[in-house]
């Protein structure tokens, strides 16, 4: 009886079915446009953020925009003037990032021209405006230090410190300025045991760490010891002035 009933009754069932389509293809257009123009108002909000991060980063002049584009669909939902676009389980909008590095160039999607140091700063402008929305636990900066200098360093280094009140941060750096906001200083060697070579991490204790951030400077002697000593000191300052 039930088959029966379902090849009788298909034409209605596909008619019930097309009218349950309409609602739901209204309701999504109607949810996705007003998602939409939120999302356009974080974008503005994000990007001014960011810059403002970026500047201090020294990356003076370049731009960071959130792109949202609708992308056409034949089977999509209708949004305007008998337009439809696609959509997915977050929205009709396709968001990317958008950066333009130096002045006087086109924005274009992050992955296709920031260098290593460049998408790494950038992230840590995005961790920095994000972080509480963030809940990664962990995040990891590699080659942070690539094309800055000291002055920099320094602000990189207390940036990347205040994530830590809500993320666990590691940084694989070579400048001591930036060294210098660590919580724990760990340092990587080669070792040659025999024919194989090893790799050894080991945290650095308060002595070993000065020693280290002056190695870091690449210069011997006990004025560049005096200013490693100098460089945690105000470091760890700060950042018990912040806690």
């Amino acid at each position: 009886q039930v088959e029966l009933e379902n090849i009788t009754g298909v034409e209605e069932r596909i008619q019930e079915l097309g009218s349950r389509e309409k609602v739901l293809l209204e309701k999504v257009s109607n949810v996705g446009r007003v998602l939409s123009v939120k999302r356009r108002e974080a974008g503005e909000r994000l990007a001014k953020r960011v810059m403002e991060s970026m500047s201090e980063l020294n990356m003076d002049g370049a731009r960071f925009a959130v792109g949202i584009e609708w992308y056409d669909d034949p089977d999509g939902v209708s949004v305007e003037d008998g337009r439809r676009v696609g959509f997915d389980a977050s929205g009709i909008d396709r968001v990317e990032f958008l950066v333009a590095p130096n002045p006087g160039e086109g924005l274009k999607p992050i992955a296709k021209i920031a260098s290593g140091g460049e998408t790494s700063r950038l992230m840590l402008a995005l961790r920095e405006v994000l972080a509480r929305a963030d809940r990664k636990p962990t995040l990891i900066f590699d080659e942070i230090d690539q094309g800055i200098g000291g002055r920099v360093g320094a602000i990189v280094g207390r940036k990347l410190w205040g994530l830590t009140a809500s993320h666990q941060v590691m940084c694989i750096t070579h400048l001591p300025q930036l060294a210098g906001y660590g919580d724990a200083h760990f340092k990587v060697e080669k070792q040659v045991y025999g024919e194989r070579t090893r790799t050894r991490v080991y945290e650095l204790e308060r002595a070993e760490r000065v020693e280290e951030l002056a190695q870091m400077v690449g210069v011997q002697g006990e004025a560049i010891r005096d200013s490693a000593t100098s460089l945690l000191v105000t470091a760890e300052s700060e950042k018990e002035a912040c806690a």
